[in-house]
């Protein structure tokens, strides 16, 4: 066996994303917090930050000490610098584009709506629209353009994080598209696209309910249901690198027919009830509300019907929550993550589905498993796709030449 020997500036740069991290998730820390927490050598520690800090990406702070009597220099603290850098989030919907820009600590600073038919606009005019989108957030801030490291887009589909090409989309339809490609090009910015359930599950583990998890599911309900699962710190991709595929999972038995060419799928209990007799399976980037491509808009409607008395807009909405019930009990009985967040746009329909979801989840879940996992209900935001977006371009940032490291592995 032949053992290779750790490249130096590889274990460097690997170290410096540790204490980058570390810092990250424990604003103002001392170098000998962060020495315990990463357990690194308070010399190498002490390197990095001083590094760091030369690099205009960490600030020292002074902090002085509580009057007891004692003397001593004040406690210096260590945080990340808001603007040392920035990234754009991009969030395509069927009928807008939010435009989102966020600071080096993932906050959101600034975000345009921008009202578009996607289906109705060429490739090259959504390009149009993101780049005016992005031209207006820096003007607006007043942000230099060279703090700029890359954009994240969030869109629902199916991507290969190697070539970054999506490969089918229930907005875009099936074919490649080479929107993040497309995008380099034209700004000269590092573009990268992700499913919305992955903005999700890495806002979540940076900011929001994960903070402190090593296992959690982040589920998407809206044009389609999405789910990204976080095993061990990162995003659990799978032997095709695509992710999880959670919205085709089966969870009846009535022969519903998904936009996949399956049956029975999850995609299809979640669309609205009796299709037309001339709605026969259509593709993936039509959105009439049938077979598995539903709008989150007619969620809304349907838990706005559903809240007046509707009684069939109660049933549909009760078989929601029994079909996705039965899928979040797959993930709990195969992986039993310590949480599983569902996430909708539609505060009322998550509301009105949370009871029906549990009751099925805890029906066809093993009890321990289910008794050890915590079921978190809430309503996404711009915010939230924004932070998800930073995440996704500032872990790529720190984790640069480790990533690279990984790659020549595999190859």
């Amino acid at each position: 066996m032949v053992v290779k020997i750790a490249d130096p500036l590889l274990m460097r740069e690997i170290n410096k994303y540790h204490v980058l991290e570390t810092i990250r998730c424990n604003s103002r820390i001392s170098r000998v917090e962060i020495s315990e927490r990463t357990l690194l050598s308070g010399t190498t520690v002490s390197a990095i930050t001083g590094a760091l800090i030369e690099e205009g990406l960490v600030e020292a702070i002074h902090v002085q000490r509580p009057v007891d009597g004692k003397r001593g220099r004040p406690r210096v603290l260590l945080d990340l610098i808001p603007d040392a850098a920035y990234v754009v989030g991009v969030r395509i919907s069927p009928a807008r584009i939010t435009t989102t820009v966020a600071n080096f600590k993932g906050e959101a600073i600034y975000s345009v709506q921008m009202p578009i038919q996607i289906a109705l606009r060429s490739t090259e005019a959504i390009v149009d629209v993101i780049e005016n989108s992005i031209h207006v957030c820096i003007a607006a801030h007043g942000i230099d353009r060279d703090k700029i490291q890359g954009i994240g887009i969030g869109v629902p589909g199916i991507f290969d994080p190697e070539s970054g090409l999506m490969h089918a989309s229930s907005i875009f339809g099936e074919g490649e598209m080479p929107l993040a490609q497309m995008l380099e090009t034209r700004l000269g910015l590092r573009s990268r696209m992700a499913k919305p359930a992955d903005l999700v599950a890495l806002a979540e583990s940076w900011f929001g309910y994960a903070q402190r998890n090593r296992s959690f599911a982040a589920i998407t309900v809206e044009q389609t249901v999405g789910m990204a699962l976080w095993i061990d710190d990162d995003l659990h991709r799978g032997a095709s690198m695509l992710g999880a595929a959670f919205g085709h999972i089966k969870v009846g038995d009535e022969g519903r027919v998904c936009t996949c060419g399956q049956f029975d799928c999850l995609n299809a209990y979640l669309a609205p009830a009796e299709p037309s007799a001339d709605q026969t399976g259509p593709g993936p980037d039509q959105h009439n509300g049938s077979n598995g491509a539903f709008e989150a808009g007619s969620l809304c409607e349907l838990s706005a019907r559903a809240s007046s008395g509707d009684e069939a807009a109660c049933a549909e909405l009760a078989t929601h929550g029994k079909m996705l019930g039965i899928g979040v009990s797959h993930i709990i009985n195969l992986v039993n993550p310590e949480k599983i967040i569902i996430v909708t746009e539609d505060a009322d329909y998550g509301r009105l589905l949370e009871p029906f979801l549990r009751d099925s989840a805890e029906k066809n879940s093993f009890a321990a498993h289910f008794e050890t996992t915590e079921i978190i209900f809430h309503t996404i935001d711009e915010q939230l796709w924004a932070r998800g977006a930073a995440a996704l371009m500032l872990r790529d940032i720190y984790r640069a030449p480790w990533n690279a490291a990984a790659k020549e592995t595999r190859t």
